[in-house]
């Protein structure tokens, strides 16, 4: 009788499993099942299956210096499973693996698309502006190092995965997004904080301690969770402070700029936007990361064209100038609740069947090669067994639909909402 391996689980209480591996099951084990307040728990029993962990040859496609820039970081991630695997089992408990894998939310595009506009309708426009150029930008270039590197997240086993979703376990590791993110933004507020004469000094030393807290809370969670070993976050902390501190820059040098005037402006956004997309790096493996940038720099766009239409057909500052911080109790309701229901309304109902069906498809003329792209999944996976399947890419189609999809929420809160809101008594 053929001999079959024998894994050991242990749960948060210690408590072991034996598990008997066969070659014809999954190679994902779950140690506990997914529930509201019981996020997955999982080893990827085939390493082979996330991407970044093929044996050199299969990177040769790169050329000879990024092949050498990965081989070069590569002795800094292969040593790490064990040291952050001891750390991980020191502090594990259930309420950490709850407090972590839901507090991990807020690095997701789904967090920011409800929660990013809400300083505008309290009257921090600049403020947010300067958050989605931070997020957008640490969003792309940590995604672009990211399929540039092609490295491997740290092992599982003897890591484990604890995560809401087992799709964000399938990206390559260094540079972690969720700390770039994490990073750029807090950055933000501390130097908004030490800039503000509106608070005491005690008020400034409790809103430092709950910066630092959201801060520590992001980065320290994904070692918690088996997502990232320390290469990542001490590259997605470069990254994201690179992102503030250009943004910064840039919002000085450019203060007394009207691009209101320049007709050419948001032609330029969009073509840039679309171009950087285009012409980014390829991985080697599939890595779904690049959806992340898509949708991001569509933002940023979608934000740059809204406020050029109100600085070249507003003379009066109107619209989202208009929000002020001066507001009542039934205003900023409004605000709130007009505000997040245009924003579900349009990216979760409205915003697919208008511009692939409609817009793309119809009027446009775009050839749709999604199927295309589909099938060759289908038959690479068929072919693959249980590893990572070669980079395929994403749709043209998909590029430019997802990017349009989220260039209208900006314009859904910018302008649209606005617009109905400033006759609101």
């Amino acid at each position: 009788m053929e001999h079959q391996p024998v894994i050991t689980l242990n749960d948060v209480n210690g408590n072991s499993t034996d598990v008997l591996v066969s070659h014809n099951v999954k190679s994902r084990i779950r140690a506990r099942s997914r529930a509201l307040s019981n996020p997955n728990d999982y080893q990827e029993l085939n390493v082979l299956n996330d991407p970044g962990n093929h044996p050199d040859e299969h990177y040769k496609a790169m050329s000879p210096i990024r092949f050498k820039v990965r081989s070069w970081l590569r002795k800094y991630v292969d040593n790490q499973s064990e040291t952050l695997y001891y750390w991980q089992s020191r502090w594990r408990c259930k309420f950490l693996d709850l407090y972590f894998s839901y507090t991990s939310l807020m690095g997701s595009h789904t967090f920011y698309v409800l929660f990013l506009p809400l300083p505008v309708y309290f009257g921090y426009f600049e403020f947010t502006r300067d958050m989605v150029y931070i997020l957008g930008y640490s969003i792309y270039l940590s995604g672009f190092l990211k399929d540039y590197c092609c490295l491997p997240r740290p092992r599982s086993p003897p890591l484990h995965r604890i995560t809401l979703s087992a799709y964000t376990a399938k990206e390559y590791g260094a540079p972690s997004s969720h700390t770039a993110n994490a990073t750029g933004v807090s950055l933000l507020f501390l130097i908004a904080l030490m800039q503000s004469t509106r608070y005491s000094g005690f008020s400034k030393a409790f809103l430092f301690a709950m910066v630092m807290f959201y801060y520590l809370t992001l980065v320290l969670g994904r070692i918690y969770c088996g997502m990232h070993g320390v290469l990542d976050l001490v590259s997605g902390t470069a990254v994201g402070v690179f992102c503030c501190i250009v943004r910064v820059a840039t919002s000085w040098l450019l203060s007394e700029w009207d691009y209101g005037k320049e007709l050419w402006f948001p032609v330029l956004s969009v073509v840039w936007g679309l171009t950087i997309l285009f012409k980014h790096i390829q991985p080697i493996d599939e890595c779904p990361c690049f959806e992340d940038s898509v949708a991001f720099m569509g933002v940023v766009s979608g934000l740059e064209v809204s406020d050029w239409v109100i600085r070249h057909f507003f003379d009066d500052r109107s619209l989202i100038y208009a929000f002020t911080n001066e507001y009542t109790y039934g205003q900023l309701a409004s605000r709130l609740g007009f505000g997040v229901l245009l924003v579900v309304l349009w990216k979760y109902i409205l915003s697919k069947p208008l511009v692939y069906s409609v817009f793309l498809k119809t009027i446009c003329r775009m050839p749709d090669d999604r199927q295309e792209k589909q099938h060759l999944k289908i038959e690479l996976t068929a072919n693959s067994g249980e590893e990572c399947i070669r980079y395929v890419g994403v749709a043209h189609i998909d590029i430019i639909g997802r990017f349009i999809i989220y260039a209208g929420i900006p314009i859904s809160v910018m302008l649209v909402s606005p617009l109905i809101l400033k006759w609101y008594p």
